[in-house]
């Protein structure tokens, strides 16, 4: 076959497989594929100088608007680049798509420049479409259906056509979903833990758990803390609540939670977990009295409370004697957060802080995290991509680490035409999280030094290189009316109230008499 139907096929695949965004990083041998789809149509196209940050931004359109999207890269290590963010969209099951562009199959094996071995780079996190060159006179996908990351790997030789007429995506069909068949079944809980669930989900979910009547310990990413019915039903406290829960059945929704609690469960044999996740992922190493079901099950499965309550007690943090502490920061941003803003949070300690101060949302408001491998990584890119189709305001909570791990990711917001975006960076210069984890704390403090990766940077500079305006504040007034541009917003918590805050909330939960 012709280089140039070589071309047109593997954007029909893109096509096929319902994909209507490409994150393009363009180099010489993807050249070809980059030409044809701005010569597309029914295609929206974005384009970054590397390829973490479009693979990450392309994560992002997907936890935000549910549908497949692509990243093309050229050959080499920028395919490599892909690779933690493959990670993220197969542990949260969403269909990244992998467009590659390789040097003649020939050349592997070589070490030719730019031919390194493409062919499986991603192994058991992405499915395998096709692996092509023009060599090949028929073109035949392995699979056409699968809901993790895919990866197409086009073999293109010199010259180098790039004359090529793409394709026109809105007039194809994009391939089925097939769903198996859920048998209608029972599950009897006396706690539910929700964590990770997308706004449709959550709405799904809300009054099927209103009529269980069963607690609920709920992180923000639950996005149920909108809905009235609930409220009686949520459970504050997070992790010091879940201490005091004796439960008999767990039922889980959504994604893997963030507690330490739950990975407490690998060894609470006799405790049965149920988990209704789009993921398909227990969470759980163990196999005993664990059961996992799609989330398609959730229209038939018959829930019932056990007659037993499972003791679980309500803890509230006393932030007003802690007013400059990192959780009492993370509620003063909550509070200011307007109705209808979509809101992302990083992990470590943004993450499990948001849950615990969170009581209610404002109307509408989204909650959106990184939960699938749990890392830093590409948090920034994957909130612009959360947010780029957004018309409200968008908010971005995260360390000062998480932020150094994506520098590059403002370059795309030239083409969002978003003004609302605000960037807060709580600054503790270095991972704290670690001074929380108990066998790190008797190391000595030149190694801990290393692990917290303790600096004094400023974010200022970093703002002002991609054209973002900028305000260090220790006072929670100074989140009210922001300019409508976008704004990196660094906030440095005071030590000695958070690790006061910390101490004071870790006491030893006890239980009162019966």
């Amino acid at each position: 076959m012709t280089q140039e139907q070589l071309i047109r096929q593997s954007l029909s695949v893109l096509a096929h497989f319902g994909v209507r965004e490409v994150c393009i990083a363009a180099g010489a041998r993807n050249a070809p594929l980059v030409a044809a789809l701005l010569t597309s149509k029914g295609i929206k196209i974005w384009h970054f100088f590397e390829e973490r940050c479009a693979a990450f931004f392309a994560l992002g359109r997907m936890l935000a608007d549910r549908q497949p999207v692509a990243v093309l890269t050229t050959s080499g290590t920028a395919a490599a680049e892909c690779l933690p963010a493959v990670i993220e969209a197969h542990y949260q099951g969403l269909p990244l798509f992998v467009l590659t562009a390789d040097r003649p199959k020939s050349y592997r094996g070589s070490g030719a420049p730019q031919a390194i071995e493409q062919h499986g780079l991603f192994g058991v996190y992405a499915q395998t479409v096709g692996d092509w060159d023009a060599t090949d006179e028929a073109l035949e996908m392995y699979q056409t259906q699968c809901d993790r990351p895919r990866h197409l790997n086009v073999c293109l030789d010199e010259p180098l056509e790039t004359n090529v007429i793409g394709v026109d995506f809105s007039r194809a069909h994009a391939a089925a979903t097939t769903q198996a068949e859920v048998p209608a079944c029972s599950v009897e809980c006396d706690l539910v833990l929700v964590s990770g669930l997308h706004p449709a989900d959550a709405a799904q979910a809300a009054p099927l758990l209103a009529r269980l009547g069963a607690p609920i310990v709920a992180e923000a990413t639950a996005n149920l803390h909108g809905f009235p019915e609930l409220q009686r039903l949520l459970i504050p406290g997070g992790e010091r609540a879940l201490q005091s829960a004796r439960p008999a059945h767990v039922l889980r929704l959504g994604a893997v939670p963030s507690w330490r609690w739950w990975r407490d469960l690998e060894e609470q044999t006799k405790t049965h977990v149920t988990n209704l996740t789009r993921s398909g992922f227990s969470g759980l190493a163990r196999q005993a009295n664990v059961q996992t079901l799609p989330w398609e099950a959730l229209c038939n499965v018959q829930f019932a409370a056990l007659g037993n309550p499972c003791g679980i007690l309500k803890f509230e943090p006393e932030l007003d004697k802690f007013e400059q502490s990192e959780p009492a920061w993370i509620r003063y941003l909550i509070d200011v957060i307007p109705e209808g803003s979509r809101v992302f949070l990083g992990n470590s300690l943004p993450i499990r802080e948001a849950g615990l101060v969170l009581k209610s949302a404002q109307r509408g408001v989204e909650f959106f995290a990184n939960r699938g491998a749990n890392g830093i990584d590409g948090l920034i890119s994957t909130f612009l991509g959360t947010s780029a189709a957004h018309p409200a305001e968008s908010w971005l909570i995260l360390g000062d680490l998480s932020t150094l791990y994506d520098l590059a990711g403002p370059w795309i917001i030239s083409q969002m035409d978003h003004p609302k975006l605000r960037i807060v960076v709580i600054n503790n210069g270095g991972g704290k999280i670690f001074s929380r984890v108990n066998s790190l704390r008797s190391l000595p403090d030149p190694a801990r030094s290393v692990i917290e990766n303790r600096h004094s940077l400023s974010f200022e500079p970093w703002a002002q290189l991609w054209g973002m305006e900028y305000v260090q504040t220790d006072d929670p007034m100074d989140l009210q009316d922001l300019i409508q541009v976008p704004i990196v917003i660094e906030i440095r918590p005071d030590p000695l109230q958070t690790e006061a805050f910390w101490k004071d909330w870790q006491k030893p939960v006890i239980r009162p008499r019966s």
